[in-house]
């Protein structure tokens, strides 16, 4: 924005304070101005550029601020827009959003009329990212899903403990809503006269720690009852580890807690009550057991006898604690603490050690029984000394504990572990395996062209594909190792252990062939392939997260090799991946400056050697050293600079073919060629018309060139629609390679292609009268028989020429007839009526020869 716009403006943004108040608070500030209804010019505050993920330098405009909102994003933006203009009415939408980066986002984007002198002169509003915020929103909702099944009562708070989320079973204990909890802290609502305010000020302290706690209190429903909770209250953090809010799981132990208050008062006078007693302990659902002051057994209800069938024939009135303990021992109920096979001299030890716990009756401890089974253990002393021992059944509560862990650390499609395991797994490793020495191996691989599966059979086929693949994965892996699913198709092992080359190449090749098993997904029989890169830690990396780069890089190599293969990270693709970054970098400053030229190759009238036209081919130097298209477009390709690259190319090519108008000089027709990105871009059609009018060059003159692979793109039905446009503009449409891909009749139906151009590999073998020269002569049949006409590429010898005139192809183009030329060359090949005769080449072919291995000897073909 230049001096004399920033003076007008004297809005929000104008205010450098209010600007970093925004930006404290997390809040970008945007303006458009207006004139006559139409926008002027926009600006972006320092923290909008930043979600957005583009440079400080970013100019925006109008039409590529609403280019990083989905398409049903910008239904709703931009009649909201529309109507603030109109009627004045702000406006204040989350919406899905799509960085420069190709990150997607959620944003919040509100804004208003600025008016003066009753017309609307400035929209002016705020863009934050919210992201976080949403995802946080979700993850409260599936824990409320799982936890709302539950029959035991939960409650969920934020991190300062008031209530947010209450499930029907808490409902039903207490008799208290959500509505009646909501934004107070339990406490203030279900405890009373009677709760251990002890016990109310350990469970604050460990809550103020963000520690997980257990618990029992007293408290009083609604309609003022007292009754008893056990309650386990856990931290719930986001994935960074911050403190969101606090998940209390709790258990009703009314009847516990009066079954213990009861066994210790009717314990003095056990002789007169002891029947009654019997009565009232075999009732609880709760085992307990209980030993005299010299911690010798005086009774057992059935709850405790179910648990312990084993120590029934044990539980004779009189044995002392150590005995039933011993007992417990020899049965192997506590080998998950104890190994069976121990020396006795271990197992006398852990019974004298467990014994001395349980007389302590310090606290409440869970464990599980060797049948899987997960108890709440609880010991007391009654003020007679008796020793009551009480045994919960709480696995159900555990089961629902670990569906909740489980399906946070699962992949939901193949049940494979998720990314966020993969690296604490991973992790663990380094810690673990490098203190001995030790090390393994990370792999990293995904579907080839999964992709076209997708596109081919469907999605739901590509999930089913999945499942089967994530199901032999589980097969293949051992025990120790870590199969996940990152997303997509892509998947990674952890193979600790498997440090060796031939024994890693052993396991890989057995891997990759029960893998790529045929199997039937939709009716249709699909052997999957499968690019793997390989990792070896600690040697290769000195991090999880170096490593899984390095494996990354190597994953990278093999699909560059050709996919279906394996590679082993090696330093010198450590060196070729910084390379790649490096000049992606220098691509995107090469296009921020405007740094990319184009060449022309001229095409040719085959009847009579007119010229007709020109490709524009893009060309960028670095540091002066030609960089071959083949390396750098398939990085614009990876890095979402394919956009930029090919509207600075079509601007070029315009203004060149321009000029050459302009000159008095006939240039014929420009055929330029578009990837999908660019034709799925909202604003491309429009960008067209516009530089078509900035150059002064007729619709009528381009050509739009788009290979197969883009029409079968998933976003194929809107590209039809793009190309339709086009075509109503004037332009031609070519479909370029012709022959090389997937494309069909079916396709040229649906797409409006006006000319076939056939792939230089089939114009290469007319010299060699191979099948190939066939497929040309099929193609220039097929294009005629279309009413299309046939451009021949890479004409590179008189025959091949002769031959395609023969065929009735209409159009050549080649090193035969001309190299690609600088925009100066072509023009003046143009001044001098550049013509090419049936029979002579106008540039003699040993210079043209030589010409053309300058070219390719520096990259530029």
């Amino acid at each position: 924005m230049n001096d004399a716009v920033r003076r007008d403006h004297q809005g929000p943004l104008a205010t450098p304070s209010a600007e970093l108040f925004l930006e404290i608070a997390g809040v970008g500030g945007w303006e458009l101005e207006l004139e006559g209804g139409r926008a002027r010019s926009i600006r972006w505050s320092r923290l909008t550029k930043a979600i957005h993920e583009v440079g400080e330098d970013f100019v925006p405009t109008l039409e590529t601020a609403l280019a990083f909102y989905p398409p049903e994003a910008r239904a709703v933006l931009e009649p909201a827009i529309a109507a603030a203009i109109d009627t004045g009415a702000p406006w204040d939408l989350e919406l899905p959003f799509v960085t420069a980066r190709g990150r997607p986002i959620w944003v919040r984007a509100r804004g208003r009329v600025v008016e003066r002198n009753g017309a609307c002169v400035r929209l002016a509003g705020t863009f934050e990212d919210i992201t976080a915020r949403r995802q946080k929103a979700l993850e409260h909702e599936r824990l409320a899903l799982v936890v709302s099944q539950m029959t035991n009562a939960a409650i969920l708070t934020d991190a300062e403990g008031r209530t947010v989320w209450v499930n029907d079973a808490f409902v039903s204990l207490t008799g208290y809503t959500l509505e009646d909890l909501a934004g107070r802290k339990p406490g203030e609502v279900l405890q009373g006269p009677r709760t251990d305010r002890a016990e109310v000020a350990r469970i604050a302290a460990a809550l103020r720690a963000a520690e997980r706690v257990e618990a029992e209190l007293l408290n009083y429903r609604r309609d003022g009852t007292p009754y008893w909770i056990g309650m386990t209250i856990t931290p719930v953090r986001d994935a960074s580890g911050a403190l969101t809010g606090f998940i209390a799981i709790e258990t009703d132990v009314t009847a516990r807690r009066a079954a213990e208050a009861e066994a210790a008062a009717e314990m003095n006078c056990r002789r007169e009550a002891e029947a009654l007693l019997r009565d009232v302990l075999d009732a609880i659902p709760s085992g307990v057991i209980a030993y005299d002051r010299e911690d010798r057994f005086l009774l057992a209800n059935r709850a405790y006898a179910a648990l312990y069938p084993e120590l029934v024939p044990h539980l004779v009135r009189g044995r002392a604690l150590t005995e039933i303990l011993w007992a417990g021992v020899e049965a192997g109920l506590y080998v998950r603490e104890l190994p069976a096979d121990a020396p006795a001299e271990e197992k006398r030890a852990w019974v004298e050690r467990r014994a001395a716990d349980i007389r302590s009756a310090r606290r409440s401890r869970v464990f599980q029984t060797v049948d899987g089974r997960w108890l709440q253990g609880r010991e007391g002393r009654s003020p007679s000394g008796n020793l009551v021992c009480v045994r919960t059944d709480i696995t159900r509560l555990k089961r629902a504990e670990e569906e909740i862990t489980l399906r946070a650390e699962t992949d939901p499609l193949t049940g494979l572990a998720n990314r966020t395991v993969l690296f604490t797994r991973l992790a663990h490793e380094f810690e673990t395996r490098r203190a001995r020495d030790r090390g393994g191996l990370l792999v990293t691989f995904d579907l080839d062209h999964f992709k076209d599966i997708n596109d081919s059979l469907g999605h739901q086929a590509g999930d089913t594909l999945l499942r089967k693949l994530g199901r032999r994965l589980r097969a293949a892996v051992r025990a120790e190792d870590t199969a996940a699913r990152l997303g997509g198709d892509e998947f990674a092992l952890i193979l600790p252990g498997l440090v060796s080359l031939a024994e890693a190449e052993r396991f890989l090749a057995r891997l990759v062939a029960r893998l790529s098993r045929a199997m039937t997904v939709s009716g249709h029989k699909i052997a999957p392939a499968l690019s793997l890169g390989c990792a070896f830690y600690p040697g290769d990396a000195g991090s999880p997260e170096e490593l899984y780069r390095a494996a990354d890089a190597a994953l990278y190599e093999a699909k560059r090799q050709g996919r279906g293969r394996w590679t082993f990270f090696d330093r010198a693709l450590e060196a070729e991946t910084r390379r790649r970054r490096t000049l992606s970098e220098a691509l995107r400053r090469a296009l921020e400056e405007e740094r990319i030229e184009i060449a022309l190759q001229p095409q040719v009238r085959l009847a009579d050697g007119e010229h007709v036209g020109f490709e524009a081919l893009v060309r960028w130097s670095r540091d002066g050293v030609p960089v071959p298209p083949s390396e750098f477009v398939p990085i614009a390709e990876e890095t979402g600079l394919i956009v930029l690259l090919g509207s600075r190319v079509l601007r070029a090519a315009l203004a060149a073919i321009g000029a050459m108008l302009a000159r008095g000089l006939e240039p014929g027709r420009l055929a330029v060629n578009v990837s999908s990105p660019q034709l799925t871009d909202p604003g491309f059609v429009r960008m067209v018309e516009r530089l078509c009018r900035e150059a002064r060059v007729s619709p009528a003159r381009l050509e739009i060139e788009v290979t197969e692979t883009v029409l079968l793109d998933r976003s194929a039905a809107r590209i039809a629609e793009v190309l339709a446009e086009l075509r109503a503009l004037g332009a031609t449409i070519a479909l370029d390679d012709f022959g090389t891909g997937y494309a069909s009749l079916a396709h040229l139906q649906r797409f409006p292609v006006q000319r076939l151009k056939i792939d230089k590999s089939f114009i290469a073998a007319i010299d060699r009268d191979g099948r190939e020269a066939k497929i040309a002569a099929t193609v220039i049949g097929l294009a005629r028989g279309l009413g299309m006409e046939a451009v021949a590429e890479g004409v590179e010898t008189a025959r091949q020429r002769d031959w395609l005139a023969a065929q009735g192809c209409a159009i050549g183009q080649g090193y035969f007839f001309a190299p690609p030329l600088s925009v100066e060359a072509a023009a003046e090949a143009l001044a001098r009526r550049w013509t090419h005769e049936p029979r002579a080449a106008v540039v003699p072919l040993p210079r043209l020869r030589r010409r053309a291995a300058a070219h390719r000897a520096a990259g530029t073909v």
